[in-house]
């Protein structure tokens, strides 16, 4: 992965999960939106995010490129 490419983010504890884009630093880190960890503590399963194991899933954003109109002559 590119450090410039923009990413699918899913981060999920237990059967809860938030996604978000994002692109990784130059050392390969990425950072959780406070937002995210915030929708993530809402749960009412989840008491506080402190000691619990996140599955983190990344996946390459597929952008469509932009296309020009095709004109039309009449």
């Amino acid at each position: 992965m590119e450090p410039e490419q923009v990413l699918q983010v899913t981060v999920a504890v237990d059967v809860v999960g938030e996604d978000f884009y994002a692109r990784m630093n130059k050392d390969g880190r990425i950072t959780v939106p406070k937002l995210a960890l915030e929708l993530l503590e809402e749960d009412e399963d989840i008491r506080s995010l402190v000691g619990l194991a996140f599955e983190v899933t990344l996946k390459p954003l597929k952008l469509q490129q932009k296309t020009k109109p095709e004109r039309v002559h009449t």
